[in-house]
């Protein structure tokens, strides 16, 4: 899959900090979200499955997600205590169709409650994620996802 990133937005494609692969980097959020290829992890059964029905449906690890948003990165959010599908169904990435959900994800630190976006493409598998999702990022996870092509 090939994106056209928002502007001022890079890709981590290895790290050496744990959580970091796969983020969509900016001068202001070291992590708004990430596009990771599980191909190789889905068909080892060492994660769960992305889903848009089930709470945390967008964490692919085993373990509990953190609350992920500007000032709270990889490295420092505090863990997730719950999450609650707001909307879910398929929306366009380029010319396929993804399963879609938005989630309210509610965390230790209340302070970093937030919303979570995500895009799944089963047969593919690929699992795109927004976090702290703000009607702005919402617009330009948009504008990214359109611009997908495949191939």
């Amino acid at each position: 899959m090939t994106l056209t990133l928002p502007a001022g937005t890079q890709y981590a494609v290895e790290s050496r900090d744990p959580g970091y692969e796969g983020c969509l980097r900016s001068a202001s959020f070291a992590c708004e979200g990430k596009i990771l290829d599980l191909r190789e992890a889905a068909g080892s059964g060492l994660i769960n499955v992305p889903s848009p029905t089930r709470q945390f449906g967008w964490y692919p690890g085993t373990d509990a997600p953190t609350c992920l948003g500007p000032t709270s990165d990889p490295g420092t959010a505090s863990q997730a205590t719950g999450s609650t599908v707001l909307d879910h169904g398929f929306a366009p990435v380029g010319p396929k169709k993804a399963e879609y959900a938005r989630f309210t994800e509610t965390c230790q630190n209340s302070a970093q409650n937030n919303q979570v976006r995500m895009w799944w493409l089963p047969q593919s598998k690929i699992l795109i994620v927004e976090h702290a999702a703000t009607p702005d990022r919402d617009a330009a996870f948009d504008r990214m996802l359109t611009s997908a092509t495949f191939g």
